[in-house]
């Protein structure tokens, strides 16, 4: 594995690699939450070089936000190798679908001081869904989101996108504005709850 990910480290974006290893039992199989064999990410590859085998023991689980995934998957899903994706992912049940996009904005209020541009494109994807029944990935989430939602909101969300598009990030160091982050947070999920 450490080959593999040294050799993949610089052609994959700035955030580093993340995947899970599902097993094709569960994945034929839909069950909320969808069980996984192995995960891996970025901030977790100092743990995995300090003790691999233990590592790969722990990281095995459940997780609800895996329904998005494979709803963009089944929708937006091209296949590099093996079989096609409608032999592999069964449909996520579009209620499910929602569950986990909640999920994912749950602390929005809290998390975006810390992982604005993560919780921003977030919001925005989840509000696409409520409002016109779109599946998104973050970025046609907050590309939706600049002709939808208030105008005041345009240069956060630009902000995010720019950040998110890019290999090297313009925005390291440079701060969000804690008042208008909070502000967004507040708007968005007033907007998700409500359907406003």
């Amino acid at each position: 594995m450490e080959y593999t990910l040294d050799y993949l480290w610089p052609l994959s974006p700035e955030k580093g690699l993340e995947f899970h290893v599902l097993l094709l039992r569960d994945t034929l199989n839909f069950k909320q939450p969808l069980a996984f064999d192995f995960h891996f990410s970025k901030m977790h590859y100092d743990e995995y070089l300090r003790d691999g085998k233990s590592y790969i023991k722990r990281m095995r689980g459940k997780d609800p936000d895996l329904a998005a995934h494979i709803m963009v998957i089944n929708n937006f899903g091209q296949v590099l190798s093996g079989s096609k994706i409608k032999n592999v992912f069964s449909r996520v049940p579009s209620e499910i679908y929602w569950q986990s996009i909640l999920y994912d904005v749950d602390s929005a209020r809290t998390e975006i001081i810390s992982q604005p541009m993560y919780v921003i494109l977030n919001l925005c994807r989840a509000l696409a869904y409520k409002k016109d029944h779109l599946i998104t990935s973050k970025l046609s989430g907050g590309l939706w989101a600049l002709e939808k939602i208030p105008k005041r909101f345009s240069r956060l969300i630009q902000r995010s996108l720019s950040e998110y598009r890019s290999q090297n990030p313009i925005f390291v160091g440079r701060k969000y504005g804690q008042a208008e982050l909070e502000e967004f947070a507040v708007y968005m999920l007033k907007r998700i709850d409500n359907n406003q």
